[in-house]
C-alpha cells in the first residue's frame, strides 16, 4: 500500500470517528473519547518515534563519541557510489535493505557486507504497513531475511526493522518482535529525497551530528529503484570529516 492510499484511509477513519462524536454530542465523554482515539491512532501510526505501538530504537547512547550512520530502500542504482564514499572516509554504515532490491542487486549485499557494514531488515517492496495485517508483516520480514540469505548466506542479516516511512500500525510491533527483530527508527533525517543539493544534505546532517544520533539517509528510492542518490553519496564524505572535527565516529546502528 503506498503513502497516498495509506493517509487516504487514515483520514476516512479520522472522518468516521469524528462523525461518531458529533452523533454522541448529548455524551460529551463519549465523543471526546473518541476524538481522543483518533488523535492517539494517528499520532501512532505517523509520527516517528511514537511510543503508542510499542517502543522504538530511535537514538544511542550519548556517553560515547559515536553517531551511526543509517540507509533505506536500497540496494540500487547509486548504492556503488555510496559504498565507495564510504570506504573513502572508513565510515561503517547500516542498510535497512528491501527484499525485492536484494533479489534485485545480490553482489551489492556481498560487496555491503565485505566492506564491513551492517545489513537490516525494510521490508520487501516498501509498501506502508499501518492498515496491514500480522501475517502480512511477517511475511515482508521473512521474504527480507530469505533474500539475505540467497545472497550472502544466513544469519548476515542483523535483528533490526525499519518500517518504511517510519509508518507502524497496532500489529506492526508485535509482528516484527514475533519475528525475533527490533523496531528501528531514527534520531534525524535529513530529506535527502528531495534531492536538495550535496550541500545542502551535509549541512542539514552536520547541524545534527551529536552523540547517539541515528542519522536516516537513503541509497535508493523505496517507490522508483531506478531513482539516484547521487547527491547522499557526495554528501556524505563532508559529513564525516565535519563529524570527526567533533570527535564523532559514524558506526552502525548495532554499535549504538
Amino acid at each position: 500500500m503506498r503513502k497516498g492510499a495509506v493517509v487516504r484511509r487514515a483520514l476516512l477513519v479520522e472522518a468516521g470517528l469524528t462523525a461518531a462524536a458529533l452523533a454522541a454530542r448529548r455524551k460529551p465523554a463519549v465523543g471526546a473519547a473518541l476524538i481522543g482515539a483518533g488523535a492517539l491512532l494517528a499520532w501512532g501510526a505517523f509520527a516517528r518515534n511514537s511510543p503508542v505501538f510499542g517502543r522504538v530504537i530511535h537514538r544511542g547512547g550519548d556517553r560515547e563519541p559515536r553517531f551511526a550512520l543509517t540507509f533505506d530502500d536500497g540496494p540500487g542504482p547509486s548504492t556503488p557510489a555510496v559504498l565507495d564514499a564510504l570506504r573513502e572516509s572508513d565510515a561503517r554504515a547500516t542498510f535497512f535493505v528491501l527484499g525485492r532490491q536484494v533479489e534485485e542487486h545480490p553482489d551489492l549485499v556481498r560487496r555491503m557486507v565485505a566492506e564491513g557494514h551492517e545489513i537490516a531488515n525494510h521490508g520487501y517492496d516498501h509498501g506502508i504497513l499501518v492498515f496491514r495485517s500480522p501475517s502480512h508483516v511477517a511475511d515482508q520480514i521473512a521474504r527480507t531475511e530469505a533474500a539475505v540469505a540467497d545472497a550472502v548466506g544466513p544469519g548476515a542479516i542483523t535483528p533490526l526493522f525499519r518500517a518504511p516511512h517510519g509508518f507502524r500500525g497496532p500489529f506492526t510491533a508485535a509482528a516484527v518482535r514475533r519475528a525475533g527483530y527490533r523496531p528501528a527508527g531514527w534520531t534525524v533525517g535529513v530529506f535527502d529525497s528531495d534531492q536538495p543539493g550535496a550541500d545542502v544534505i551535509a549541512a542539514r546532517a552536520g547541524s545534527a551530528l551529536a552523540p547517539g544520533t541515528i542519522l536516516l539517509l537513503h541509497d535508493a528510492d523505496g517507490w522508483n529503484p531506478s531513482a539516484s542518490r547521487d547527491q547522499t553519496a557526495e554528501a556524505i564524505g563532508p559529513i564525516c570529516r565535519a563529524a570527526r572535527e567533533r570527535g564523532l565516529q559514524p558506526v552502525p546502528l548495532g554499535a549504538l
